[in-house]
């Protein structure tokens, strides 16, 4: 599908969220602009009036897909792809939406929110809420030289001490960081805020663990809130209670 100078073809698209990601990836206007000598941009609804059906060598999919239009959708972007990568937090766990889950059907008549994955083969995730623009660029630059892009699997805890912060469990105040995939540079604990887990868990992550080092400083409901809020760790929640 290479064509224009050996450009590869690209798609970015939005199913229900804020943007936030494909934000984060146009304010870097050098490096955006740097991209467009490798790919030709060929559908960008956020960033341009004409857009093309595909088919696409790579497309990137922001947000949950929601509605039947939106599923439907999403298989569409799939079939005309070679490469399909989830962008942020909404795609690849559920995001802030995921929390629905957790509402009785007896309360509120729903539809569970599913991630891009749970509906799609994916081949890339890039995670975050937004995303790690240099992270987005780097995916698609390793794709465009046929390298293997690969997530780094230390902890954030590994960035904070990088970074020499002061450890938020040590003060007894709630954090994820030592479950939570690294790549973001500790930004929110460098900020003063707990790590929320929006990048997801890392590949050896204690569950486990993490709950036996919040109980003294959260109840058991500020703990299930905390796990649940972007919509991975629910079922190592869940799964552990279950088991009581």
């Amino acid at each position: 599908m290479d064509k224009n100078n050996n450009k590869k073809t690209l798609g970015i698209f939005s199913l229900t969220c804020c943007e936030g990601c494909q934000f984060a990836i146009l304010r870097h206007y050098e490096k955006f602009n740097s991209l467009l000598n490798f790919f030709d941009i060929e559908n960008f609804r956020l960033a341009q009036e004409n857009n093309e059906p595909g088919p696409f060598d790579v497309a990137i999919v922001e947000g949950t897909p929601e509605s039947k239009g939106e599923i439907d959708h999403l298989h569409m972007i799939r079939k005309q792809s070679e490469i399909l990568i989830v962008l942020g937090s909404c795609a690849h766990l559920g995001g802030i939406q995921s929390e629905r889950n957790r509402i009785p059907n007896k309360f509120i008549r729903k539809a569970d929110v599913k991630t891009v994955a749970d509906i799609v083969k994916t081949d890339y995730i890039l995670p975050g809420c937004p995303v790690n623009h240099d992270e987005v660029f780097k995916c698609l630059m390793d794709i465009y030289w046929g390298k293997v892009f690969k997530l780094p699997d230390h902890s954030v805890c590994f960035e904070c001490r990088q970074n020499e912060n002061e450890c938020l469990l040590k003060q007894r105040k709630a954090c994820l960081g030592p479950i939570t995939r690294g790549g973001c540079n500790s930004v929110c604990v460098n900020g003063g805020e707990m790590c929320f887990g929006c990048r997801g868990a890392i590949d050896q992550a204690n569950f486990e663990k993490m709950i036996e080092i919040l109980e003294p400083i959260l109840e058991n409901r500020e703990i299930e809130n905390l796990l649940s809020i972007f919509g991975n760790y629910q079922k190592e929640w869940k799964g552990r209670n279950n088991g009581k």
